[in-house]
């Protein structure tokens, strides 16, 4: 309990970055080997009607997306208007950090583990939180998620993928590392 209640309090701001109507957002060359723990906020306002999956995947040495068959996960996804399920994976293009729906706002974190140390993989524990902005649904989102490639992780992307438009109307990310 009190190493979660210290790495809380000893962040240091890396680097933010923010767009509009985009289907996804990188965050380059936010991960060093000053920290070996990292705490990534984002938030997000998506306007379309139809349920999508907020997803990452990490940036490798050179900034270039990892879309290559390397994550695994464990996620559950809490509706307030409907049974609550779980996503797993292995084997997979991405991680999902978040559930979108119906013209929704969102938000959340990760804690990204060993991202730049190249000889261990990578692993993710995520939480997001959001609402409709129709009808005042609520979700909540949480998992963990491993990279499974021994390899050195500069960045990020957050994108959208699911039914209908992939875009994103507004949406912030903010690096700090963990001290």
């Amino acid at each position: 309990w009190n190493k979660v209640f210290i790495m809380a309090t000893n962040l240091e701001f890396i680097k933010s970055a923010s767009a509009s109507n985009v289907a996804s957002l990188d965050i380059t060359d936010c991960f060093s080997n000053e920290y070996e723990t990292y705490k990534v906020v984002y938030d997000y306002v998506r306007a379309y009607d139809s349920s999508a999956y907020v997803r990452t995947r990490l940036l490798d040495s050179t900034n270039t997306v990892i879309d290559a068959s390397e994550y695994d996960y464990a996620e559950l996804a809490m509706r307030s208007y409907n049974t609550f399920f779980e996503n797993r994976g292995t084997n997979n293009t991405h991680f999902s950090i978040g559930y979108s729906y119906d013209y929704n706002t969102g938000g959340g974190e990760m804690t990204i583990f060993n991202p730049y140390n190249s000889s261990s993989y990578t692993f993710v524990n995520n939480h997001n939180a959001g609402g409709t902005i129709l009808n005042g649904d609520l979700f909540g989102y949480k998992g963990i998620s491993v990279h499974k490639s021994a390899e050195q992780i500069n960045g990020l992307r957050i994108y959208v993928t699911g039914g209908g438009s992939f875009d994103i109307n507004e949406i912030t990310i903010k690096v700090y590392g963990v001290k």
